[in-house]
């Protein structure tokens, strides 16, 4: 194969008789390497905007979530705490209570999803990191404190103080107690300071506030109970392998989740976006074959006497067919290979820049993420269009061509 891709190569590089090979050659470069450019750009943007999505939500979706199939709460002595935590891969676990509960500051008030946790659940959510202002802690030097959604806090205009001047007070329904038999016991009350608050995403902004469990147990008369335990997994852990290690633990009574399943609707839309991206993209390179097709047909044109040269050289058939076949890899493979430094160089400058800007978003530029099993999948995307092209022209033409010129000159010699 080396002597056809020499013979390739030197018609590649070398001067045209006519301008038109020269131009339709460099089109098809040109066209192979934009639409590569174009995947990879792509696909990392789609592969950026999953890991934000995945991000804005996993703060308050943990890794695998532990909650009753059939109930609202249980006992915390329902589960088998030492061995979950000690279950490869289990890096933090919390349990937690969510319920929904009134807020109310001054003539302002709202309906807000109360979630109590222990203090590692902080570090667990990444809401340290999350902070829109004030200190994420949940007890002050006057008691327990709450952290709100930005935008929660900002509807009830509730300041970060001690909670003595003008405290943030929760009211919630006491379980089993009717609204109008104890219309004044009906709800519990408590006053409670504001350490801060948080910014991931527009409905955790808007809905939820973070509570000690203590606060939240008591709040809501759930004696101890507890809705879920939710568990942060090592990084780089099979979310779904521990998923099913833990439920094989805690038994059938149980709904083991990971936060991939949780979101199922969400994950498999962006998967299937991203493979529909990828096939019109892939239709489009297919369409752009057809320059290869004409690139390779007016060189077979033109090259009929070097074709005879080589036959009176004693070359076969099959030896020009491989010559043609490595000009149209070639062709693609330089293509190919410039796509990808193209796309990737603009991939770094969205990286490193952010010059395509999202504005009223939670990030101020586009998300972008590159990577490598895309890079591979969509080499071998394009080679093998463009071998499917080269192969097309090969077969339409090579009786008009090739094995017409080597046929005439054996019909000479003999």
């Amino acid at each position: 194969m080396r002597l056809p891709l020499l013979f390739a190569r030197r018609y590649l590089l070398a001067r045209r008789s006519t301008n038109a090979v020269n131009i339709i050659t460099v089109i098809s470069i040109v066209v192979v390497a934009v639409v590569t450019a174009a995947m990879v750009v792509v696909l990392s943007t789609l592969n950026g905007i999953g890991e934000l999505v995945d991000k804005l939500y996993s703060p308050f979706d943990q890794d695998v979530t532990i909650t009753l199939q059939e109930g609202k709460t249980y006992p915390r002595d329902s589960l088998p705490l030492d061995r979950i935590k000690a279950a490869p891969g289990v890096a933090m676990v919390s349990w937690t209570i969510q319920d929904n509960v009134l807020l109310r500051c001054g003539d302002k008030q709202a309906v807000a999803t109360l979630k109590g946790v222990e203090p590692i659940y902080l570090d667990m959510a990444g809401l340290p990191g999350s902070m829109y202002e004030g200190q994420p802690r949940l007890r002050g030097d006057n008691g327990p404190t709450v952290i709100l959604g930005a935008a929660l806090k900002d509807q009830l205009a509730v300041p970060n103080d001690d909670g003595v001047l003008r405290p943030l007070v929760i009211s919630a329904p006491v379980r089993g107690r009717k609204l109008l038999r104890y219309r004044e016991q009906a709800f519990e009350r408590e006053n409670v300071a504001v350490a801060g608050s948080f910014s991931i995403n527009m409905d955790f902004d808007q809905r939820f506030a973070v509570a000690p469990i203590a606060l939240a147990d008591s709040l809501l008369h759930y004696g101890g109970q507890v809705s879920a335990l939710e568990i942060k997994a090592v990084p780089g852990t099979d979310i779904e392998l521990l998923a099913d290690r833990i439920g094989a633990l805690v038994g059938p009574r149980f709904k083991v989740l990971s936060r991939y399943r949780k979101n199922e609707l969400m994950y498999r839309t962006n998967a299937i976006e991203k493979r529909f991206t990828f096939g019109v993209l892939a239709f489009i390179a297919l369409i752009g074959a057809f320059n290869i097709i004409a690139s390779l047909t007016l060189m077979m044109i033109e090259k009929q006497r070097d074709m005879r040269t080589l036959a009176g050289m004693g070359a076969t058939a099959s030896f020009v067919r491989r010559v043609f076949f490595a000009e149209g890899m070639l062709i693609v493979g330089v293509g190919t290979v410039a796509g990808l430094l193209l796309g990737l160089f603009v991939c770094g400058i969205q990286l490193w820049t952010g010059v395509v800007r999202l504005e009223g978003s939670v990030v101020k530029s586009y998300p972008v993420q590159v990577m490598v099993s895309d890079l591979a999948l969509i080499f071998l995307a394009v080679m093998a269009i463009g071998i499917l092209a080269t192969a097309t022209s090969l077969m339409g033409l090579w009786r008009r061509s090739a094995d017409g010129a080597v046929g005439y000159l054996q019909a000479a010699r003999a």
